[in-house]
């Protein structure tokens, strides 16, 4: 069995990790998240962070949730 674990970023975009990889659930489909919306979001990279670091903002961190597979599924079929 794989494991699958869904997030919702800022309570309105979803996002999976699967495997090794991030996706990010647009028009419809899963889509590679290329430009690491949900490693940026865990990690609490701040981009606007004046510092050479930028990580571990608490604010950040709490625009993502783990959220179950059926949430998940009511917010695909809300799109």
């Amino acid at each position: 069995m794989k494991d699958v674990i869904y997030y919702l970023i800022r309570e309105r975009r979803l996002g999976k990790k699967d495997g090794g990889g991030y996706f990010l659930y647009t028009d419809g489909t899963w889509v590679p998240d290329r430009k690491n919306v949900i490693m940026d979001h865990l990690m609490g990279y701040d981009p606007n962070d004046n510092s050479p670091y930028g990580f571990c903002s608490l604010s950040i961190m709490d625009e993502i949730e783990e959220i179950p597979e059926s949430r998940a599924l009511q917010v695909m079929n809300q799109k």
